[in-house]
């Protein structure tokens, strides 16, 4: 059997750089011709334990390392990482907010001299994944590789895939990871939908979405969740191109779509209605051993920029070691990365129902109100954690002095009836928190 030209490519490599190396496996292993049979190739590696030391030190480096486009996991979420992230384990992330137009006043002369403060969020996102990929090969099964050119062909992809196939599996699961681990932690956008399994309700649904992906593209505060976590300042006001706009969607969902829904848009490019569109398998979590740790079944899919997904590489590095106590080499593949989500830029993730996150503590941000008889004020509720989803309701201990009205789940309206005081209470489950308002007379 003829060698194949990019094998023989690839190990003649080896060889020259043994020659500018000047290093042994050259002298002993001769330069691979198209007609060269394996015997000629294996036996001086296999005849000489420093020359097979050698081939398999160097095999890592100048051909499993490098050949990373065989037969590997096409990692559909690929298209979602960043650029390397520099030395260092913490990146920053800087969002300002558009500047504020004023009103022009030709009188206005103590304006040239004021300072107007940019309005700086920043965000830290940290490197919080650092892996290893180990593959062992012993020398019998180094030798079953010598007896073609295709089996030797069939061990370097096998090495190859046995590491390189580990990582990208876990940057897929882990990008995705991402939707999931926001979604429950209730640290983005959540739009409640009915599931999509009828016609009409998936017609509803690429509705919402196809409206979602228009919005996106205005400056708006409505798809990012700076606010939703409790985020200082002004709201976050922000908007994407729509070649930046990606729509992830589980693949039943998608499948049913695309039959009952998207088949019907004939010629029109899906891409121009919803952004870039990535199937994905699922949005649960499994640990190391395939047990469930978080059910996603709840999450539809999410519309976001992809400049939402963080996610850096630091390094990817390849080391090798001989074990003289058991003649075996041991392969790592060393992957450092950075998995994190960004707090500024749109994204809304579609899920049938909302996450969990119960409230631990609140408490009242003004700590003396007032209120005159007929009037109104607002009182605003702090809570741990910000993004809580616990439902929250307010009373007031005296009404007979003040009435109070939800507004949202962290407002309530408090209305001034007779001159008193009223103790006023947020109440969820066991957690409370309290505030005293003084209804003052009206003059």
């Amino acid at each position: 059997m003829a060698i194949p030209e990019g094998l023989r490519t690839s190990l003649n490599s080896i060889r020259e750089t043994s020659i500018q190396n000047n290093t042994l496996y050259h002298r002993y292993v001769p330069e691979i011709l198209p007609t060269s049979d394996i015997g000629s190739f294996a036996s001086p590696i296999l005849d000489n334990p420093n020359v097979m030391n050698e081939f398999m030190n160097v095999l890592v480096q100048r051909i499993v390392y490098t050949q990373v486009d065989i037969k590997l996991f096409n990692n559909p979420l690929r298209v979602l990482e960043g650029d390397r992230i520099p030395l260092g384990s913490i990146g920053q992330e800087i969002f300002i907010n558009p500047a504020r137009g004023r009103r022009f006043n030709v009188d206005d002369f103590a304006g040239l001299l004021a300072k107007y403060e940019a309005d700086i969020k920043v965000q830290y996102h940290h490197l919080n994944s650092d892996l290893q990929y180990c593959v062992t090969i012993t020398r019998a099964k180094l030798k079953d590789a010598f007896v073609s050119w295709s089996t030797l062909e069939n061990f370097i992809d096998g090495l190859t895939q046995s590491l390189y196939n580990g990582a990208y599996i876990d940057q897929y699961n882990m990008t995705k990871g991402l939707v999931s681990s926001a979604y429950a932690s209730n640290q983005v956008r959540v739009e409640v939908i009915s599931n999509p399994n009828t016609e009409a309700l998936a017609k509803e649904f690429i509705t919402k979405a196809r409206t979602m992906f228009l919005n996106m593209q205005t400056p708006t505060p409505n798809f990012n969740a700076w606010r939703q976590v409790g985020g200082y300042g002004r709201d976050i006001l922000t908007w994407s191109n729509p070649e930046d706009i990606v729509f992830l969607v589980r693949n039943d969902i998608g499948a049913y779509l695309d039959v009952n829904v998207l088949a019907q848009t004939f010629n029109i490019d899906r891409s121009v209605l919803l952004g870039n569109i990535i199937y994905v398998n699922d949005f649960n979590e499994y640990d190391n051993e395939g047990t469930l740790i978080f059910d996603g079944s709840n999450i539809v899919g999410m519309i976001a920029d992809k400049s939402w997904f963080r996610i850096k590489e630091q390094e990817t590095t390849m080391d090798e070691f001989y074990n003289a106590n058991n003649r075996t080499w041991q392969y790592y593949l060393n992957v450092v990365r950075m998995y994190s989500y960004s707090l500024f830029a749109n994204a809304v993730v579609f899920a049938t129902a909302l996450p969990s996150v119960p409230v631990t503590e609140m408490s009242f941000e003004e700590t003396a109100p007032k209120v005159t008889v007929g009037n109104k004020i607002l009182l605003k509720l702090a809570t741990t954690p910000a993004q809580t989803t616990s439902e929250i309701t307010f009373t007031s201990g005296t009404t007979a002095n003040a009435t109070v009205r939800k507004v949202d789940n962290k407002t309530v309206e408090v209305t001034g009836v007779k001159a008193g005081t009223s103790v006023i209470t947020a109440t969820s489950g066991n957690v409370t928190g309290t505030v005293t308002v003084t209804v003052e007379a009206a003059e």
